[in-house]
């Protein structure tokens, strides 16, 4: 080790010593970032969020309040030096006042209200010419007759605000299917988007510090059932060149938005091999839990580097394949977690969130499944999913 390189570690481990973290959202993202802040030695974590005794708070330090209460934002500043969080849907109006007072919140808030609303998202990436389906504003009924008319059918007509795994949208295939389709969506503000023709559903996670400084992990490949991510496949099982062109896809994207922290950037690959930007995540994702155990440096200290300006570390897997299975919850009530036969501990590492009650497709936990031939460790991972119940 060379005496720069030496310099640089001693000044970072005391950044790290001495820098206090705050986290809006003690959910399961919140867990895992806290979890990596105590394990890097951080000061403190604390984070806030509604629910007592929230899955973070088993490692943080939490403040019970909405994460839209200016005063409970107000209270969780206080106690920290750097402010970030693992959820979109909060209060950015209040954010902005409260960094405006001298908060230093990453990424920023003005960056989160326009990811938000994600048809002014789209807007934004049109504008910089980044790839994304055809898409247009619907203020009336009649303007989903329109879009067909311009793209033909499929269609997916979409909540600009509040929509995640697949909640939010609605799938219009016929002139018949409008009613319905605007019944489930009912009085949100929404847009429609052309419908891809889908081949796969990529994703990447990508960093990025005050300096500018950038880090990519390996493309991702995400499989989905009603609209829900169930499997994570690294690395994606497509061409090197594909994998570069969704690479500088999302860094452009990142670097357009002056982000900083991690970012999961969701993309489509259609059937004719070209890539579509569908929606961008600015905090920590479910395509990039796999990280934790199959990369040198997982996504949620990636995260914590990057808002707190230190240098980015590698990011390489370790293994040649991996694979995340989600645990989705398949009744409601409270959890009760039960393997019906043991797992192999070298290769297999769950992770269970401590959610008290479980619901039809909530996200209870995550496996992840290392190993040589990818096809092998997805089969493992869908095994050893086979055997929790929760």
């Amino acid at each position: 080790m060379n005496i720069d390189t030496q310099h640089t570690q001693q000044q970072e481990a005391a950044i790290i010593a001495t820098t206090r973290i705050g986290i809006i959202g003690g959910g399961q993202l919140g867990l895992m970032l806290s979890e990596a802040a105590r394990k890097m030695g951080f000061a403190s974590v604390v984070v806030l969020d509604p629910t007592p005794q929230c899955p973070a708070s088993t490692v943080a330090e939490q403040i019970v309040g909405s994460l839209k209460d200016e005063a409970a934002l107000r209270q969780l500043a206080s106690r920290a030096d750097v402010l970030t969080y693992e959820i979109e849907h909060i209060n950015t109006e209040a954010l902005q006042v409260i960094r405006a007072e001298g908060a230093t919140i990453y990424p920023a808030p003005e960056l989160l209200a326009v990811i938000q609303n994600k048809y002014e998202q789209k807007v934004f990436l049109e504008q910089h010419g980044i790839p994304v389906a055809p898409f247009m504003e619907i203020k009336q009924p009649s303007d989903i007759e329109q879009a067909a008319q311009r793209w033909g059918y499929p269609l997916v007509l979409k909540a600009k605000k509040d929509a995640y795994d697949g909640r939010g949208n609605a799938r219009v295939n016929s002139a018949q299917e409008i009613p319905a389709a605007l019944a489930r969506l009912g009085d949100r503000e929404l847009y429609i988007e052309q419908r891809i023709d889908l081949a796969k559903e990529l994703g990447i996670m990508i960093a990025r510090n005050a300096r500018g400084e950038t880090s990519t992990f390996p493309v991702v490949e995400m499989l989905h059932e009603r609209d829900i991510c169930l499997s994570v496949l690294a690395p994606a099982p497509i061409a090197t060149e594909l994998q570069e062109q969704a690479r500088a896809i999302a860094l452009r994207t990142i670097d357009l938005f002056e982000g900083i922290g991690i970012f999961g950037v969701e993309m489509f690959l259609d059937q004719a091999g070209k890539l579509w930007l569908n929606e961008i995540a600015p905090r920590p994702h479910n395509s990039g839990h796999y990280t934790i155990e199959a990369c040198q440096t997982s996504q949620f200290e990636q995260h914590l580097r990057a808002i707190t300006n230190l240098s980015l570390t590698p990011t390489t897997l370790l293994y040649p394949a991996a694979v995340m299975e989600n645990i989705l919850g398949e009744r409601n009530g409270p959890a009760a977690v039960q393997w019906s036969r043991a797992y192999d501990k070298t290769h297999v590492f769950p992770h269970i969130y401590g959610k008290r009650e479980t619901k039809i497709d909530r996200k209870m936990g995550h496996i992840t499944v290392v190993g040589d031939d990818l096809e092998q460790v997805y089969q493992q991972a869908k095994e050893a999913r086979a055997t929790l119940s929760i």
